[in-house]
C-alpha cells in the first residue's frame, strides 16, 4: 500500500512509530518542504522522503500530518494533484467540509489521535461524511495503535479535549500531585507518582468494576483517602473541571473562526 504522508510533526512521528512495530512502511513517504524533518522521521520507521511532491506517484491515501494553521499553504503546494486520492487529516479545529473545500478534493476522513498512540496504548477517533465506506478499513488500521472509535463529527470535536488533551491534563494533575508532598526530592517523588499512576491505569484497564466501585475500594470510613477526596468534592472539583473544559471548547471555536477568516 503507497501512503503518503505530508507533515513530520510529533503526532505523525508517534502514529508511525506505533505502526512500524505490526506495518512495514517501506511503501509510505513523507514530505516536508524542506524534506529534512522527513529525512528524519524516514529514518527512524523505514519510510522514504521527498521535498517534492512532483516526484510522488498517486498514492493509495494520504494522510495530513501538518498544523491548522499550514493548510492553506499546503493547499497551495498540492495545487489540485492527488485530488482523486482519499485524505485522512488529523487537523483539529476545521470540518470536513471545509478541507475538502480548501483541498480541491472529494473524499476525506478526519481523525483524531492521542499521543500515547506511540507505545500503542493510545485512542484514534475517526469521522467522516464522505468516506464512510472506507471508516472500516481505517479504524482497523488504527486499533493496532490502541483504541479506535467511529464517531459523529460533532462527537470528534467534544471528545478531543477527552482524548487528546487529556494526557496532558493528567501529567498537569500529576505534577501538582507530586508537589502536594514535602518528603523526598522532587526526581524521587514523580517517580512514585508516575508508578503510582501506572499502576491505577493498570487497575483501571483490568478490572470491570465502575469508576466509583475502583474509588470506594481505596477508601474506608473515617480515612485518610475519603478526607481527601469529600474535601475535593465539597470545594466543587468536578464543576471547576467542567468550567476548565468548557473554556477549552471556547478556544477551539475561537480556532475555527480564525482559520475560517
Amino acid at each position: 500500500m503507497k501512503v503518503l504522508v505530508l507533515g513530520a510533526g510529533k503526532m505523525t512521528e508517534a502514529i508511525l512509530t506505533g505502526l512500524k512495530k505490526t506495518e512495514n512502511l517501506a511503501s509510505w513517504v513523507i514530505y516536508s518542504p524542506s524534506g529534512i524533518s522527513a529525512q528524519k522521521l524516514a529514518g527512524r520507521v523505514g519510510a522514504r522522503a521527498i521535498n517534492d511532491l512532483k516526484l510522488m506517484e498517486s498514492p493509495d491515501w494520504i494522510l495530513i500530518g501538518c498544523k491548522p494553521q499550514q493548510l492553506p499553504v499546503l493547499s497551495a503546494s498540492l495545487n489540485g494533484q492527488f485530488k482523486e486520492s482519499l485524505f485522512v487529516s488529523m487537523l483539529a479545529a476545521v470540518s470536513e467540509a471545509d478541507q475538502i473545500k480548501m483541498l480541491g478534493i472529494k473524499e476525506l476522513i478526519r481523525i483524531m489521535p492521542n499521543m500515547p498512540v506511540e507505545f500503542n496504548e493510545g485512542v484514534t477517533l475517526l469521522a467522516s461524511d464522505s468516506s464512510k465506506v472506507r471508516l472500516p478499513s481505517f479504524q482497523a488500521l488504527f486499533a493496532k495503535l490502541g483504541t479506535s472509535l467511529v464517531v459523529t463529527e460533532s462527537e470528534l470535536e467534544e471528545l478531543t479535549l477527552l482524548t487528546g488533551s487529556g494526557p496532558a491534563f493528567i501529567y498537569e494533575f500529576a505534577k501538582n500531585l507530586s508537589a502536594s508532598f514535602e518528603s523526598l526530592g522532587d526526581e524521587d517523588r514523580e517517580k512514585l507518582v508516575r508508578q503510582v499512576i501506572k499502576g491505577a491505569a493498570k487497575n483501571l484497564s483490568a478490572s470491570s468494576d465502575s469508576l466509583d466501585e475502583l474509588t470506594t475500594k481505596v477508601t474506608s470510613k473515617g480515612g485518610v483517602t475519603i478526607a481527601v477526596l469529600n474535601y475535593w468534592r465539597e470545594s466543587d472539583l468536578s464543576q471547576k473541571l467542567k468550567s476548565a473544559i468548557e473554556a477549552g471548547k471556547k478556544r477551539a471555536v475561537e480556532i475555527k473562526v480564525t482559520l475560517r477568516s
